[in-house]
């Protein structure tokens, strides 16, 4: 499922799960600081494979918070069977896609009828399914009964922890529960994530001046001896802005997340039976004219007020999932790319500068098209990726 944020709530016997609630954790910022300066060190020696470094950065972070699993191949494996996954539910949720969204007696014919192609598609997809959400949560629960540990706390160990015991009632209700919150925890958040990382990459080398002002506010603040860290964030207000607007400029989830009403229900005068499938404009959201100004250009000061932002400008984040939610890990991959390297249009053989493309390769979420960007370590950052 291509969600950026998923809310998991239950309130049974003080079991409570909110997806959202372990983004914001301090306990997880030592991982995404590792992660990320490992993603710098990758850039530096491959910086060819950009896409692909910026796709485990974000993979790994979620893999290592959800199941604490240090192991590289482990999680390498776990990223592989979540893009399956994730790609086989963005051809699955297409309208019209399946007949059988229109005609829904169509479920009944058996897997082998011409047109039941559905079918075995959604079988497929339901073993992709079951093979990301079951063996990694039955280790992590292995590890924990045999008081392995991670170097770090995660998602599994903390839930696992707060299970009732085996013989009670509700055991079998709330680890499902469990599993299913650090499952969707790389579907949840990487896709998005790693798409609009990859739009940050565009928007900073074809805005060289917007470049430069984040690099001055971060050697300003935070000085040449160190990388940025989350605890960061309050005063670097203008690369939090450039955050922000990425994901205001480049809506990831153009029409959101399909929704289906549960009862008939009325808005602006217009009849919405019960089951009908309702998507949310986001794009025209973030892109109205009459709320930002210059809507289809890449301006972050848009976001401050005083020099400090100003939470009465809406965001992607807030249009989509509600108030309340920070990327940390975009903040930090942007700051810590910001403070050693800088990002220039590529040259063409003649001298003159290669545009960079950006286009969607995907109907539901924005996907950026492979481009050229050529990154080069700043003046004396060289030893920050060492230390």
């Amino acid at each position: 499922m291509i969600v950026h944020a998923v809310a998991m709530n239950v309130n049974q016997n003080g079991f409570y799960l909110d997806f959202r609630s372990y983004a914001l954790r301090s306990q997880y910022h030592p991982i995404i600081q590792e992660e990320t300066k490992s993603f710098l060190r990758k850039v530096k020696s491959q910086p060819d494979d950009i896409f692909e470094h910026v796709q485990f950065l974000f993979g790994t972070e979620i893999m290592r918070i959800a199941y604490g699993f240090d192991d590289i191949r482990r999680n390498e494996a776990l990223i592989h069977n979540a893009e399956a996954l994730i790609m086989g539910f963005s051809e699955a949720v297409v309208p019209g896609r399946f007949l059988v969204n229109v005609f829904p007696s169509l479920k009944h014919i058996p897997s082998w009828f011409p047109g039941a192609g559905f079918k075995r598609f959604l079988g497929d997809l339901a073993r992709i399914s079951l093979k990301t959400l079951y063996p990694p949560f039955e280790e992590a629960k292995h590890d924990f009964a045999n008081g392995k540990k991670g170097t770090y706390p995660s998602m599994a160990a903390d839930l696992i922890d707060r299970l009732p015991e085996d013989n009670d009632v509700n055991r079998a209700e709330m680890e499902s529960i469990a599993r299913n919150v650090c499952g969707i925890a790389y579907v949840a958040g990487a896709e998005t994530t790693v798409n609009l990382a990859l739009a940050l990459l565009y928007a900073l080398g074809s805005h060289p001046d917007i470049q430069r002002k984040g690099q001055t506010e971060i050697d300003s603040v935070v000085g040449l001896d160190r990388l940025p860290a989350v605890a960061d964030i309050q005063d670097l207000p203008y690369v939090h802005a450039i955050v922000k607007e990425v994901g205001r400029w480049f809506t990831v989830v153009p029409l959101g997340i399909p929704h289906s009403n549960s009862k008939d229900d009325e808005y602006d005068g217009f009849f919405i039976p019960k089951g009908t499938i309702i998507f949310q404009n986001n794009w025209t959201m973030m892109h109205d004219p009459d709320v930002f100004d210059k809507p289809f250009e890449f301006i972050p000061e848009r976001y401050l007020k005083d020099g400090q932002i100003d939470p009465s400008v809406p965001d992607a984040e807030a249009a989509a999932f509600g108030h309340g939610r920070r990327n940390d890990a975009l903040f930090l991959m942007a700051a810590s790319l910001l403070a050693t390297y800088t990002l220039t249009v590529p040259k063409d053989e003649a001298g003159g500068t290669v545009p960079m493309k950006l286009q969607s390769q995907d109907p539901l979420v924005m996907q950026p098209a492979h481009f050229q960007c050529q990154l080069a370590l700043r003046p004396g950052r060289e030893r920050l990726l060492s230390e």
